[in-house]
């Protein structure tokens, strides 16, 4: 949610979102910045000065929850950060990454010259969400390029979120240097799960798609070492037309070398950034990535490993693999085909992403 204080000529802040009165006393003893929504005006605390009075404004804030967490801008706008009625909140570090993925959803630009987030205006947002939050994403970008600054940010949430479930979306590359290794098991909160993809089961392969010499040996490297260090993985298979034949030897690859992991994630692209830019070298019909998920899921199921489908629609995938189906795209990015209309799995199903719709020629088929 996104809206404007037209009146504010404040300095920017990070504010948390109050209701009622109870909540707004238990903020204040947080002694944090925070909007109070009262029936006829947004008050800001602690200084507890109106802001605003614009009846439309405090309506749709009123449909927020409380907790919820937002950016006010110098110039009025409010800007949504953490949902606290939703599992799908994130931190985002940095846009900027060392590797360059040809299916990436990020613009080339993105990724090259992108800002990070400051790590005090990541610490400032991690002390107004509630500590009894249940899950947290780290991702970027890859986060590291902040560099070890980074473990400031991950010291404060290791002593702030005892049992929060935090998972970091990293290439990986990074932990192939065993001084971050380190620093990450002493710095990093309790309950993590750091998730690496692995793009090819060969350097050719993987490097290839990355854009990145070397990056395969390093993210191999990194996830040795984690491993061995106890911290628990998941491995993301991204399915592309660049390494569809090799997603099965990938499968492989990890029934050998990393049979200690949590488990293996199978996903399908989202379209847009460089993937959109590159849709005639990766694009493939969710049929054919669907058959590649579904091989690779059964060489890893057959060794204990614990396999989920991410991003694929559930006409898309065989029957047999529906339980290993997850809802895993973010409510606002979801869209269904007018076929979905008539579907008696909908409800189940977790559509596709926005910016892959377009490029979906007649696939989808509801299931009666």
């Amino acid at each position: 949610m996104s809206v404007k204080l037209e009146n504010y000529n404040g300095k920017y802040k990070i504010v948390s979102l109050a209701l009622n009165s109870e909540v707004r006393d238990d903020l204040l003893s947080d002694n944090i910045d925070f909007l109070y929504i009262s029936e006829n005006a947004i008050r800001l605390y602690p200084e507890d000065i109106v802001i605003s009075e614009d009846e439309k404004v405090i309506a749709k804030l009123r449909n927020a929850h409380n907790y919820d967490v937002y950016e006010l801008w110098e110039n009025g706008r409010l800007s949504e950060y953490y949902d606290d009625s939703s599992m799908d909140n994130y931190f985002f570090v940095t846009a900027k990454c060392n590797s360059n993925c040809i299916m990436c959803p990020s613009p080339d630009i993105s990724r090259q010259r992108g800002g990070n987030t400051s790590v005090n205006t990541l610490i400032e947002i991690a002390k107004h969400i509630p500590a009894d939050a249940p899950h947290l994403t780290i991702t970027g970008g890859e986060p590291f390029m902040m560099g070890p600054d980074i473990f400031r940010f991950f010291e404060f949430l290791r002593d702030k979120f005892e049992d929060t479930e935090f998972l970091l979306l990293t290439n990986g590359r990074i932990f192939a240097i065993d001084s971050y290794v380190q620093r990450f098991i002493e710095k990093a909160p309790n309950n993590s799960i750091i998730a690496i993809p692995i793009h090819g089961s060969t350097h050719a392969t993987h490097d290839m798609i990355t854009q990145a010499d070397g990056s395969f040996d390093q993210t191999i490297s990194g996830i040795k070492k984690l491993l061995k260090a106890g911290i628990h993985i998941e491995i993301r298979l991204v399915v592309s037309k660049l390494n569809e034949k090799d997603i099965p030897n990938i499968a492989h690859m990890i029934t050998e070398e990393f049979l200690e992991v949590d488990y293996v994630s199978i996903m399908a692209m989202e379209m847009t950034g460089s993937a959109r830019v590159n849709s005639n070298k990766v694009w493939i019909p969710y049929k054919d990535a669907a058959l590649a998920a579904e091989k690779a899921a059964l060489i890893l199921m057959e060794k204990g490993i614990d396999v989920k489908l991410y991003n694929f629609p559930l006409c898309a995938v065989k029957k047999e693999f529906w339980t290993l189906c997850e809802k895993s795209i973010s409510p606002d990015k979801v869209r269904f085909g007018e076929t979905c209309e008539k579907c008696k799995m909908r409800k189940a199903c977790g559509g596709i992403f926005a910016g892959t719709i377009s490029l979906e020629k007649g696939e989808l088929r509801a299931i009666v």
